[in-house]
């Protein structure tokens, strides 16, 4: 039998209404808000590229990031994992206040949930999450230090959260995994770290282009879907996961969990369509070719199963898992040397396999021995 392995999201059970009042972990935070946080790349007229990040307001469109990321640009193009989304229209700007709102044709993206600024203190945690270097969405943890001005009285949030090059307007999140903040500027040295507070953002664009705790949708369907799946009700995760779809028709993620769901259900070929969906989207994504593998071995479909599981490895070299059950494909297609060499590849990847594959390699030895 297959091994399989997933990456968790623990979400706590909100089942009417989405968790703005509840205290979330770090990854909960994260998984709220990876959808809503995107690349920005600006070109200005001599072709020269500049990097960062910016945030979805709502599902029209609008992206807010900051000014001086993108006012030299000719051209800007925002991404999101493997959508691109050309010529965003530059819709609001305060240069004052560092802040650009852009417009794109998007659908596929999460609108932020943005929460109030005005209230912060001192102390409270806070989550930065931007594209720092090009590393796509990457979040940092910190506190809020206090609040200083700049040089135009505009007020700012001082943060320990860490921040760099290419991670000006990202998302400053509250515990909540509301947006409180735009990330603006950071110096290493001494550990200053900047926020443009979400109040500014809110009076650029106004109050009926944000959403906020109190706006959002009344169900949150990815959420019921992820506590359904944990609790291994793979029925009504398949059913929640199919509704949040039906908004949010674009979402890597969801594709990812339907179909993962589905596995579960032996639903290989519904499962490997949702995969399919996923690294559509997402085309790095080890996982998708993973389970996609092993849905097709399932179906008895090895040699598919191998080119999945090649892809995978290729994409994350040291999961032993990926040797393990590749291994098993080629067994199943006679090709008993590329099996022996993966489970030996397994066991020096991780030794508790050691006791059931050295048994198999044995076998596959001996019968190439004959």
């Amino acid at each position: 039998m297959l091994k399989r392995f997933a990456i968790i999201i623990s979400l706590l059970y909100a089942p009417l209404c989405l968790q703005s009042q509840t205290e979330m972990t770090a990854e909960q935070i994260f998984d709220r808000i990876d959808n809503s946080v995107v690349v920005i790349l600006a070109y200005n007229k001599a072709g020269d590229l500049f990097q960062g990040s910016g945030v979805v307001l709502n599902n029209n469109g609008y992206v807010a990031t900051n000014y001086h990321v993108c006012s030299d640009a000719n051209r800007i193009d925002i991404k999101h994992y493997g959508q691109e989304f050309k010529n965003a229209e530059i819709l609001l700007k305060d240069e004052s206040k560092d802040l650009l709102i852009l417009k794109i044709n998007a659908p596929s993206l999460k609108p932020a949930i943005i929460g109030a600024s005005t209230d912060l203190k001192p102390g409270q945690t806070v989550y930065a999450i931007g594209s720092p270097e090009g590393y796509e969405n990457s979040i940092s943890e910190g506190i809020i230090s206090g609040f200083r001005y700049d040089e135009d009285n505009n007020k700012l949030i001082q943060m320990t959260a860490p921040i760099t090059d290419g991670s000006s307007g990202g998302a400053l999140v509250n515990s909540k995994g509301e947006v409180i903040g735009l990330s603006v500027s950071g110096q290493h040295e001494g550990n200053l770290y900047f926020a443009i507070p979400s109040v500014d953002i809110v009076s650029l664009v106004g109050e009926s282009n944000i959403v906020t705790s109190d706006t959002a949708t009344d169900v949150n369907y990815y959420e019921e879907g992820t506590v359904a799946k944990e609790n291994e009700n793979y029925r009504d995760a398949e059913f929640y996961f199919t509704k949040h779809l039906e908004q949010f028709s674009y979402d890597v993620k969801a594709y990812f969990n339907r179909g993962y769901s589905r596995t579960k259900l032996k639903e290989y070929t519904k499962a490997i369509a949702d995969f399919n969906k996923a690294i559509e989207y997402n085309p790095d994504d080890a996982d998708s070719y993973f389970y996609r593998g092993n849905c097709r071995y399932s179906l008895k479909e090895f040699d598919l199963a191998v080119g999945d599981y090649n892809k995978a490895i290729e994409l994350e070299p040291e999961y032993s898992e990926f040797y393990y059950n590749r291994g098993y494909a080629y067994y199943k297609l006679k090709m008993y040397t590329e099996a022996a060499q993966d489970w030996v590849k397994c066991t020096k990847l991780n030794p508790d396999y050691a006791k059931e594959l050295n048994d198999k390699i044995k076998q596959v030895n001996d019968k190439l021995n004959k």
